[in-house]
């Protein structure tokens, strides 16, 4: 059970936490104060081993004291007595089973006996107990997870991150059990139709996320075969192409995607971009400002749509453009090339000052975004598909 190993760590981070409640509590009925508040005191030390005789010799002092049954049971899992911490905490929800934390530690301890069924019970009681208890959700979802059970994972998970947005242990495990519910789905569609466009589509999906893009492209354009007037596929295959540099395909697969669904934004924009990088830049033009009449709040259209203006001789306008780019919070990859332009149309008007800061913040944020792990970049690229305008990348060539 390794998961459980591993997450042991975030116990004891509770631990601290959960023991000083309750050695308060306990010091205030005047219970067993030396020996709780020493138990406390050894744990936060980090010595766990010390902390079991004072507790256990506050649970001999007062064998029907739940906070000292829980602390005993929570340092017990810690030091890796699964079957004793499971029967102190349990006897410790049995006294008080409305005390915050102890039906947590039971789930976590009945998880490391592989008691499936007592774990969610006993997490769900917490749960019950405390409804914001993203510990609680996230232990849930990775019981199940480890239950070989990734499609009950996935609610308490999502819920935890609802609840802490910023725990790195949530999103790891979140991310582990929505991935294998996508892939348990796409084994699913082979069995069923291996020959399918879907199949296609989604292996083509897989090469794209690992950059294997001449594998990905002829995946799109099977599945395409398969399914010729769907305008999705289009853009996947128009985007690979763009990758790759290769700026001609890519203009017809977007063309085609326009001609399939004619107001799409989405298409709309896309096509626009490879017409301004092609030099096609009217026609450019004219669909960026379609996509920015309609959809304002993206970085990427207001980018391309003053690299048009510039190369247009509208320089006014270029700096509306790309000033509003600038504006927008615009992605890692994406922020240098605003600034980059931004120089040469501040040089343009005679704004020196102007044009040496856009180059100093040019060279501060292209540093920046290089020191960044290429896997974070396409997980930020992610949020900019097509559910909204696509996000740039770094351009295969020309505008730097």
């Amino acid at each position: 059970m390794k998961i459980f190993k591993a997450l042991l760590v975030i116990s004891a981070a509770l631990l601290a936490g959960a023991l000083a409640l309750q050695v308060h509590a306990a010091a205030l009925a005047g219970q067993n104060e030396e020996a709780l508040s020493k138990g406390t005191e050894a744990v936060q030390a980090g010595h766990f081993v010390d902390a079991e005789k004072w507790f256990e010799e506050a649970v001999r002092q007062s064998p029907q004291n739940p906070a000292a049954l829980m602390e005993l049971g929570i340092v017990e899992l810690r030091l890796g007595k699964s079957d004793d911490a499971a029967e102190h905490l349990r006897q410790s929800a049995e006294i008080d089973p409305g005390r915050p934390g102890v039906y947590l530690f039971l789930g976590i301890a009945y998880a490391q006996l592989h008691r499936v069924k007592d774990s969610v019970d006993a997490l769900n009681k917490e749960i019950e107990i405390d409804p914001n208890n993203a510990q609680a959700e996230m232990w849930l979802g990775v019981v199940h997870l480890q239950d070989g059970h990734p499609e009950l994972a996935t609610d308490p998970l999502d819920r935890a991150a609802e609840l802490a947005p910023n725990d790195l242990n949530i999103l790891e495990y979140r991310g582990k059990a929505h991935s294998e519910v996508a892939y348990a789905s796409y084994a699913r569609m082979t069995v069923i139709d291996p020959t399918s466009w879907h199949v296609h589509r989604v292996q083509g999906q897989l090469y794209a996320e690992q950059r294997e893009d001449k594998l990905a492209i002829a995946e799109f354009k099977e599945a395409i075969r398969l399914s010729p007037n769907n305008s999705d596929l289009y853009e996947e295959l128009g985007t690979e192409y763009w990758k790759t540099g290769l700026l001609d395909l890519s203009q017809q697969a977007f063309a085609k995607e326009l001609e399939l669904s004619p107001n799409n934004p989405v298409a709309t924009y896309n096509l626009g971009k490879i017409d301004i990088e092609t030099g096609h830049v009217q026609d450019g033009l004219a669909l960026l400002r379609k996509v920015t009449a309609n959809y304002s709040g993206f970085a990427a259209t207001y980018f391309y749509l003053g690299l048009g203006e510039f190369e247009a001789g509208q320089t006014n306008e270029a700096l509306v453009a790309l000033e509003k780019a600038r504006s927008m919070r615009p992605e890692p990859q994406l922020a240098p090339r605003i600034e980059y332009q931004l120089a040469r149309v501040y040089h343009k008007l005679g704004r020196t000052s102007d044009a040496n800061h856009a180059v100093s913040e040019y060279a501060r944020l292209k540093d920046a975004a290089a020191k960044l792990n290429p896997t974070a970049l396409s997980a930020i690229s992610l949020g900019f598909g097509s559910a909204g305008i696509p996000s740039t990348q770094s351009p295969p060539q020309n505008s730097k």
